[in-house]
């Protein structure tokens, strides 16, 4: 896992005020940080709701949701369940993303978020509700495909030796640059030549093995042509 979440221990929930002025105040201010916060409110959230803190104030925890955060109850049990995520160290920032994940075991979830993480760096984007999804979704084919032929195809090794040739270009590209900016290399035009590196790269990366074809479940197909896989190029493709 990539995230710098990743690398950061779960935050722990700390143990209940031991008098009702120290609960109040606790209360005052995770309320403000609830409100300025993102992840960080997942776990304040959490504090409150396990040490029932609403009860030194308010009838009920939906009476508290309501009056005192200006949340339904059913959002803030979303928000509960996604930071028990984060403390199992699936690294989800908001509710939405924990829904994406929802009926996972923590296994399963790091599984899903991983892939997802991984497509996201592809585009230079962040984690969303819609990748966890996709990527979820990508896991559920990959797992029926090892329910139904006992061993499942291997698209990372299978991509392998593309990236070797992708990291080789990166390679020249950089020494090609190194070069270009020493007195031998004055008659070298660099920024060309290194679009061009870029371009090879970059068409190597949309056609090399990206994710199971799901028109025959890594079986092969016409659409596949008979690799049981297709490139990135073509999911694209298919999505336009």
């Amino acid at each position: 896992m990539n995230s710098e979440l990743a690398n950061i221990d779960p935050p722990e929930v700390p143990m209940a005020p031991a008098t009702e002025g120290e609960v109040l105040s606790r209360v005052e201010y995770l309320v403000d940080r609830i409100h300025k916060c993102e992840q960080e409110k997942l776990i304040y959230l959490l504090e409150i709701y396990q040490n029932a803190y609403w009860k030194t104030d308010f009838g009920s925890f939906e009476q508290f949701c309501k009056e005192r955060l200006g949340y339904s109850k059913q959002y803030v049990y979303r928000c509960i369940n996604a930071a028990k995520m984060v403390e199992a160290g699936v690294p989800v920032e908001n509710p939405n993303q924990s829904l994406a994940l929802e009926g996972l075991d923590v296994e399963e979830a790091k599984e899903v978020w991983d892939r997802a993480e991984e497509a996201a760096e592809e585009k230079g984007k962040k984690v969303t509700a819609g990748t966890l999804k996709k990527a979820r979704a990508e896991k559920e084919l990959v797992d029926r495909a090892v329910g139904e032929e006992g061993e499942v195809m291997n698209i990372k090794e299978l991509g392998e030796p593309f990236q070797d040739v992708i990291s080789m270009l990166r390679q020249a590209k950089e020494m090609l640059r190194a070069i270009s900016e020493t007195p031998d290399g004055c008659w070298l035009a660099y920024q060309p030549m290194a679009i061009k590196i870029r371009d090879v790269a970059e068409s190597i990366k949309f056609s090399m093995p990206h994710s199971i074809c799901t028109a025959c479940n890594g079986k092969g197909c016409p659409i596949c042509k008979g690799l049981g896989w297709i490139p990135k190029a073509r999911e694209i493709a298919s999505e336009q």
